[in-house]
């Protein structure tokens, strides 16, 4: 009788901890997998040359959102010619007013190392705070990103960098 009890405690922990995510993205194209958190609802907006996938919390912060993307990158291609301008913010495109770095960091998935900034910037209605994450590939450079309201932004920030953590490339 007694380790009946156990099995039944065995269980509902197990049941408890399981379906952390209830959306994997596999890419055939760059052999990449990313789980994301339950409560985001994600799209797929890939084209025959990118992996784009955006996920948002429409009914909870319309403005929250976590971006994936994989672009093809020319095989000599280095972290030393990548990294550099991603940690200080310039590789990302134009610079938003008020774009301020908070901390760079390197930051590692299942089987690679990758970079990684928390930033903030100021929006007419919010100021909103994200994090930039690099990963260079085989062939392909990932880019996971998230962004919302500062307020609501360590709300979130676990489950992110638990979904990093989970990443395999």
């Amino acid at each position: 009788m007694r380790y009946n009890w156990i099995g039944l405690i065995a269980v509902v922990l197990l049941s408890g901890c399981g379906g952390w995510g209830d959306y994997v993205h596999k890419s055939d194209r760059f052999k990449f997998k990313v789980t994301f958190p339950m409560k985001w609802e994600i799209w797929d907006r890939s084209n025959d040359r990118d992996d784009h996938l955006v996920a948002s919390l429409p009914y909870d912060i319309p403005e929250a959102s976590i971006t994936v993307r994989a672009t093809p990158s020319a095989p000599d291609i280095s972290a030393n010619e990548i990294y550099p301008t991603f940690m200080d913010g310039s590789g990302d495109g134009a610079i938003l007013p008020e774009f301020v770095i908070e901390n760079k960091e390197a930051i590692s998935c299942k089987n690679r190392e990758g970079r990684q900034i928390t930033y903030t910037y100021l929006t007419e209605k919010h100021r909103m705070k994200g994090i930039r994450t690099l990963f260079i590939g085989t062939r392909f450079i990932l880019r996971v990103n998230m962004e919302m309201p500062a307020d609501n932004f360590a709300d979130h920030e676990v489950e992110f960098r638990k979904m990093i953590s989970l990443m395999e490339l």
